[in-house]
C-alpha cells in the first residue's frame, strides 16, 4: 500500500504542477541498517539481538522530494524503505509472544516498512563571496527546514515453534500513523550538498523518532551520488506485547533531478 502512495505522489507532482513550475528530485538507493528491539510483556521480555540473533539487514530506499512554484503550496517530500528479515535460533530461556509461549527452536520473520511523508516550508539565505588576498572563497548557501511528518509504519513479526510442527505460530502486527515536527537543515557549496533532518517528539501513545544525515555530490546534469546514515526507531503497544525496534545504518543511492 506504501509503495502505491509513493508512486502516486510521483504521479501528482508530474500531472498537477508541472516542469516548469516545479523541480522535482527522485532518490532510488539501498539501506544497510542494523536492527535491534525488543518485546515485553507481563510474562518478560526477549530481544532480537540476543534471543532472536538479528543483526545486518537490507532494504531497497526510495525518495521524491517536490518544490512546486506556487504560492501557499507547501514542499512535500517523502522516503520509504522495505525490509523482510529472518532467523532460526534455539532459545535459552521461554519466551512469550501474543499468545503463545516459546523454549525451544524457532523461526522468525520480521517484516518492516516505513513511509515517512513531510509537508514543510524552506528558507533560504545566500552565501556570500570573501575577499582573502587574492582568494575569493564563496561561502556557500544555507537552507532551513519547517514542517510535519506523517509517518505510516507497518511491522510484523512471526515467531514459529520448530520443534513442535502442531503449535500455531504467533504473530504481532503494527501499523501506526504518526504526526511528527520535523525540521531539515541544509548546506551547499558548489557541487557539493549536506543535508540532516529530524521528527521526534510525537504525542501518541505510538512513539516514533528517525533522523539522517548525509551528503551528495553533483556528478553531470540533474544527477547526483549520495551516500549517509539513516536511523528509524518506534515503540508501540499492541494487545499486551510493548515493541521496541530500531532500524539504523547506511544508505547509499543516485539522485536525480527533473
Amino acid at each position: 500500500m506504501k509503495m502505491r502512495v509513493f508512486l502516486f505522489l510521483i504521479v501528482i507532482s508530474c500531472e498537477l504542477f508541472g516542469a516548469s513550475k516545479t523541480e522535482t528530485k527522485l532518490e532510488v538507493g539501498v539501506f544497510l541498517p542494523k536492527l535491534s528491539g525488543s518485546i515485553e510483556n507481563f510474562y518478560g521480555s526477549s530481544d532480537f539481538s540476543k534471543d532472536y540473533i538479528y543483526s545486518d539487514a537490507t532494504a531497497s530506499y526510495f525518495a521524491l522530494d517536490v518544490k512546486p512554484d506556487y504560492d501557499y503550496v507547501p514542499n512535500i517530500t517523502a522516503n520509504y524503505f522495505y525490509m523482510k528479515e529472518n532467523s532460526n535460533t534455539t532459545l535459552d530461556k521461554s519466551v512469550v509472544v501474543a499468545d503463545g509461549t516459546f523454549n525451544s527452536k524457532v523461526g522468525t520473520v520480521t517484516d518492516f516498512s516505513v513511509l515517512n511523508t513531510v509537508f514543510y516550508a524552506e528558507f533560504k539565505k545566500k552565501g556570500k563571496t570573501l575577499s582573502f588576498l587574492r582568494w575569493k572563497p564563496y561561502t556557500g548557501d544555507f537552507a532551513f527546514d519547517v514542517g510535519l511528518n506523517a509517518k505510516y509504519l507497518m511491522w510484523n513479526f512471526e515467531i514459529t515453534d520448530q520443534t513442535d510442527t502442531t503449535k500455531s505460530p504467533s504473530w504481532i502486527h503494527v501499523h501506526e500513523l504518526i504526526p511528527l515536527p520535523y525540521l531539515g537543515f541544509k548546506y551547499y557549496l558548489y557541487s557539493l550538498t549536506l543535508y540532516s533532518d529530524v521528527s521526534a517528539l510525537s504525542v501518541l501513545k505510538a512513539k516514533a523518532f528517525n533522523y539522517q544525515v548525509g551528503a551528495s555530490y553533483n556528478v553531470i546534469g540533474g544527477l547526483s551520488l549520495s551516500g549517509g546514515y539513516v536511523h528509524e526507531e518506534f515503540k508501540a503497544v499492541e494487545k499486551k506485547d510493548t515493541v521496541r525496534f530500531k532500524a539504523a545504518g547506511y544508505k547509499f543511492s543516485f539522485m536525480y533531478v527533473f
